[in-house]
């Protein structure tokens, strides 16, 4: 083959072709190999920046440990975007090189529909589920309590327009500005209805000024605002105490197993550093408390089950800094160990007609079915004459809650049961162990609404462009 360049011609013989085509197709692999490799878990974890070394396991044991990283930092997206996104990742190098905090949330997530909803379609037809959670008293038998919930995750926004329960946020638009990366604070809160009116609450005890809120940018609510740990969660390790006794990981017919546990649970703040010096201080902790029980000889064998299970639960909850832990990433998904639904529905987010944000329990589930060890204390959903009968419209009032207590008559014994009694220990509606003499972290239903103020609407936060 000849080729001319300029006044000078190159001979390129078949050895040579053959050559520059090889070259052409190493340097081809290569490029997609690197490519590859600088997609990977391990690059974006390890070679990239140095996130929780924490984060990283606890993504191998999550729902989502088959979403590699990029997926939700970058979307799932063309490769030409892709590639232009590549460098907007840059400033982490900045940060490996030179040292730098640990981060506590991304700033890097994609829009939800580049990421979340490549896999869960909004448009899909989705039903409610039921839910079952085990716990286990710190009473000597460790007894067992079991609430059953039916979620109102069902919506089928297409053919039905039926958006009701914990998804309605899906099909409306919600918009709200938080001061803090994690979001764990909400101070003001804007939805749009069907009709195009616009309803913005605030919060009666924000520490933030009218003008202070409305220089925050608002932001649309996507998934991840409330499945924000879906990636790599940090579970409350007492309710993985509970799952461990209930798989039979811990036996319950070793006395005190569960306050023991939750014993040994509590001295996590003292473990920290890499798994190899961790290890050793947890394996101190768990002699130290097993000498302390004194185990009869014919329960030995239950106390080697517990050790070894109180060791692999107190290697995964620690960290390798003490100014972590798993308190350090909130799951904004429920209500039980932060606020998460509370952060809004909690009963001090009003409006200018004094209507807080709607926080009736059967929202986004069903009344919480009780079932305690033995029958004591045990609460049905619903009386067996009641079942399938729908709520008074009195109980759908923006402020039911904050008032229920008082409206309490003849009446509501129907469904709620007699004689009507108040409490927690079991038995009807009123006395549901499920609600009922237990705190919840951010609610308040005594909160005064706050005085009337002129809010300016705060600046939306308009997407990043690419």
């Amino acid at each position: 083959m000849r080729i001319q360049i300029g006044s000078k011609t190159l001979v390129l013989g078949t050895a040579g072709i053959a050559a520059a085509l090889i070259g052409v197709v190493l340097l081809g692999a290569g490029g997609i190999a690197g490519w590859e490799y600088s997609n990977s878990n391990a690059f974006c974890a390890a070679m990239c920046h140095n996130v929780h070394p924490e984060e990283i396991a606890a993504h191998t044991q999550g729902v989502h440990a088959r979403v590699n990283c990029v997926e939700c930092h970058m979307g799932r997206n063309s490769t030409l975007k892709l590639i232009g996104l590549k460098p907007t990742h840059a400033k982490e190098l900045w940060g490996m090189i030179v040292g730098y905090d640990r981060p506590l949330a991304s700033g890097t997530l994609r829009p939800s529909r580049e990421a979340c909803e490549s896999c869960h379609h909004p448009s899909a037809e989705h039903h409610d589920s039921i839910a079952v959670k085990v716990h286990y008293g710190t009473d000597t038998q460790s007894s067992e309590s079991r609430t059953k919930l039916i979620l109102h995750t069902g919506m089928d926004a297409v053919r039905t327009g039926y958006t009701k329960g914990i998804h309605w946020h899906i099909e409306n638009e919600v918009r709200f500005v938080s001061p803090d990366i994690q979001r764990r604070e909400i101070p003001w809160v804007e939805v749009t209805k069907p009709d195009g009116t616009k309803v913005t609450y605030t919060d009666a005890e924000t520490k933030f000024t009218p003008a202070q809120i409305a220089a925050m940018p608002a932001r649309a609510m996507a998934c991840y605002d409330c499945h924000n740990s879906v990636g790599h969660p940090f579970t409350n390790p007492a309710t993985v105490v509970d799952e461990y006794i209930r798989t039979g990981k811990i036996d319950r017919k070793l006395p005190d197993a569960k306050a023991r546990a939750v014993a040994l649970v509590d001295k996590l703040p003292e473990i920290t550093g890499p798994p190899e010096v961790r290890a050793p201080k947890i394996d101190a902790l768990i002699a130290e408390a097993s000498t302390k029980a004194a185990t009869a000889a014919e329960l030995k064998p239950l106390e080697l089950k517990f050790n070894t299970a109180m060791r692999e639960i107190l290697l995964a909850a620690s960290f390798y800094e003490k100014d972590f832990s798993w308190k350090s990433f909130p799951n904004h998904t429920g209500h039980s160990d932060t606020p998460g639904c509370f952060r809004c529905h909690n009963g001090k987010h009003f409006n200018e007609a004094g209507e807080v944000i709607r926080l009736q329990c059967t929202l986004c589930h069903g009344m919480p079915e009780v079932t305690r060890e033995n029958g004591k204390g045990s609460v049905p959903s619903l009386l067996p004459a009641k079942a399938g009968e729908q709520q008074p419209e009195g109980h759908q009032r923006p402020n039911f809650m904050r008032t229920h207590a008082d409206d309490v008559e003849e009446s509501c014994e129907e469904c709620h049961g007699a004689p009507l009694k108040r409490g927690k220990s079991g038995g009807g509606f009123c006395s549901n162990p499920a609600c009922h003499g237990r705190d919840f972290p951010g609610l308040n239903l005594l909160a005064d609404p706050p005085q009337k103020t002129t809010l300016e609407a705060p600046k939306i936060e308009l997407p990043k462009k690419g």
